[in-house]
């Protein structure tokens, strides 16, 4: 398909302007990529979108195409607006918030993770208003703070019963490794558990001869070795692929308040990427019995990190009902007319909003854009400039084979 006839905004400029447009999160505010959403939207003849939002700051669009009325399956495409924080800008080769094309990348904050996801789904829904003879149900959602567990975006959305789509495609990045844009077909995704190790210990001055075992950084030392070469969850594995949990252990540490005192306790994170079958409580459960077995029960304690970073559910929509069967069969169905290969179910390592659409009974496939999670969360973050134009031709072959009477 011709994109000079169909794209009347310019993919790159889209996406240029949604780099342009800063929404790191933390601190969170999405505004001005909501106000990229708005022009593009009007400029590609969509409705004005919907907005939602629990804070000022922080706002949800939601555009809906075509008569809900009408009783054909309804789509909904999600992106989310803001990113995570830029970190040491001495590490960046370009200006994280421009989109420069250099050594065959298309380099920019977001620009993996997600703001091209964003620009295909404008794009593809701007073809698709555009063509008399489509006339299926879409809905587009372009959501705030997935960066920090969705509490003023996906989380508190659902909540507010203005979603009616049959099922949802997240167009998070769906690459394998850094240079792979959709290595699988991911049909869910793992979860996080995050546990707080709290060693309590003997305070007191650094010159004192407090025994190495009465010590709060001494304890935590050795739960956080004794994690770290436990076999833990080791009987755990995803039926779809093989995918198994990983666990993150120091991911933050903190205690002390000078360098010459022993501190009366200290605190590490461990962070669980958990599968489907997992549970808050089962992990508490097995650290805590690994803790006790090397005799450091009664020295360290465990206990669920605060909200809404304690616990984010795996997700799949295989099975889920003949909605999901749907979804997934026009998923595949894409991928084979646009990317000429037979496509091979998985399940995503990272978290997306999927687990709180299927929550509320959306089936949900959880990424399905461009860009890899390899090249996310890190400084010159990027993509292939080809795998824009094939994002959204692909984006538009789901649309269609979705709808399809």
């Amino acid at each position: 398909m011709s994109a000079d006839l169909l794209d009347p905004i310019d993919p790159f400029d889209l996406l240029g302007a949604l780099v342009a447009a800063r929404s790191p999160n933390p601190p969170g505010d999405e505004r001005a990529a909501a106000g990229v959403v708005r022009e593009a939207a009007r400029a590609l003849g969509l409705p004005e979108p919907e907005e939602y939002r629990r804070s000022a700051e922080r706002p949800n669009l939601l555009i809906r195409i075509g008569d809900p009325g009408l009783g054909s399956p309804r789509l909904m495409l999600v992106g989310h607006l803001d990113t995570m924080p830029p970190g040491n800008l001495s590490s960046w080769q370009t200006d994280p918030y421009q989109l420069t094309r250099a050594d065959g990348r298309l380099a920019g904050l977001g620009v993996a993770d997600m703001k091209s996801g964003v620009a295909a789904a404008l794009l593809a829904a701007g073809r698709l208003v555009a063509d008399p003879g489509w006339s299926g149900g879409l809905d587009l959602l372009f959501v705030a703070d997935e960066e920090n567990c969705s509490d003023y975006g996906m989380k508190w959305l659902v909540g507010q019963q203005a979603l009616t789509a049959d099922a949802a495609v997240i167009l998070e990045p769906a690459g394998g490794s850094a240079a792979e844009s959709w290595s699988r077909l991911f049909v869910a995704q793992r979860g996080s558990c995050v546990v707080r190790l709290t060693a309590r210990g003997t305070p007191g001055h650094s010159a004192e001869q407090i025994p190495a075992g009465e010590r709060a950084g001494v304890a935590l030392a050795r739960a956080m070795v004794t994690l770290a070469d436990a076999e833990l969850f080791a009987r755990d594995a995803h039926p779809i692929d093989g995918t198994r949990p990983t666990v993150n252990i120091g991911t933050m540490v903190s205690g002390g308040i000078t360098p010459f005192m022993h501190p009366e306790s200290m605190t590490a994170i461990v962070e669980v990427r958990v599968i489907e079958g997992m549970t808050m409580a089962g992990v508490h459960g097995e650290l805590r019995s690994v803790l006790a077995g090397a005799g450091l029960a009664d020295r360290v304690e465990i206990a669920a990190a605060d909200p809404p970073h304690d616990w984010v559910p795996p997700s799949s929509a295989v099975g889920a009902d003949r909605g999901a069967d749907r979804l997934v069969g026009a998923a595949a169905a894409a991928m084979r007319a646009i990317l000429g290969v037979e496509p091979r179910p998985g399940v995503l390592l990272g978290v997306t909003d999927s687990c709180w659409l299927t929550e509320v009974g959306i089936p949900t496939l959880p990424a399905f854009g461009c860009g890899s999670l390899a090249v996310a969360h890190r400084p010159n973050e990027w993509i292939a400039p080809g795998d824009l134009g094939t994002a959204i031709d692909l984006t538009e072959a789901l649309v269609r084979m979705y709808t399809m009477p």
